[in-house]
């Protein structure tokens, strides 16, 4: 468990800091730029300092961390993998291999599928078991009038920040992968039909042989 994490950790902070960066360049070019030391420090320090505030927020969570971060690191593993073959349907598309794309879209539809559901019931199922919004609602409800006292009553404002952080973030990830998903759409149907078409970004494909002395 340690090593998927310290290589998760790893790999994620990489990729946001990249993602930062080149999102960042936009605003001043400097920043963009991957060999620029002072931009790699900084953006990799935000990255860092998000993630790091994440584990705190598991620390100090009164039911542990776990019922707090495992429902996101679920949500977010899955859309990972649904944008992943967004990409990856686009790229097929694009380079004219539209007659292997099925070999995406299908784990696609299943995913989004899967994904919109469940993140919409964390986000506003009834249940006060899975809707992190409902139990945020429910434990201030029962916090204004007055009927939890004690332990209950001192740990329940950091139990309702935790669940609506968590709905927030949910409904961040939701909109990301649907915005993705209409853009996909979006460029294959333009490519299929004849219109114009963004032009292919991906290195050619370079064959390669082990040769064993």
């Amino acid at each position: 468990e340690a090593l998927f994490i310290l290589t998760t950790v790893d790999a994620g902070t990489r990729v946001a800091r990249f993602m930062l960066q080149d999102l960042l360049g936009n605003v001043a070019r400097p920043l963009g730029r991957t060999s620029w030391y002072p931009s790699v420090l900084i953006c990799s320090a935000l990255v860092v300092a998000g993630w790091g505030y994440f584990l705190y927020f598991g620390t100090i969570d009164p039911l542990g961390g776990i019922n707090s971060l495992w429902p996101l690191f679920g949500i977010a593993n899955q859309m990972l993998a649904a944008i992943a073959l967004c990409v990856a349907t686009t790229v097929l598309v694009k380079s004219g291999r539209v007659r292997f794309a099925w070999v995406t879209v299908l784990p696609l539809t299943w995913l989004v599928a899967v994904t919109t559901i469940a993140a919409w019931d964390k986000l506003f199922s009834p249940d006060l078991r899975v809707g992190f919004l409902s139990h945020a609602n429910d434990l201030a409800a029962k916090l204004e009038a007055g009927s939890l006292t004690g332990a209950a009553a001192d740990q329940a404002p950091q139990l309702i920040f935790n669940d609506r952080l968590d709905a927030a973030l949910t409904l961040f990830f939701l909109i990301t992968v649907w915005v993705l998903i209409v853009e996909t759409a979006r460029i294959c149907h333009a490519c299929l039909s004849g219109r114009r078409c963004p032009p292919l970004a991906e290195t050619p494909h370079v064959q390669t042989r082990l040769v064993e002395s």
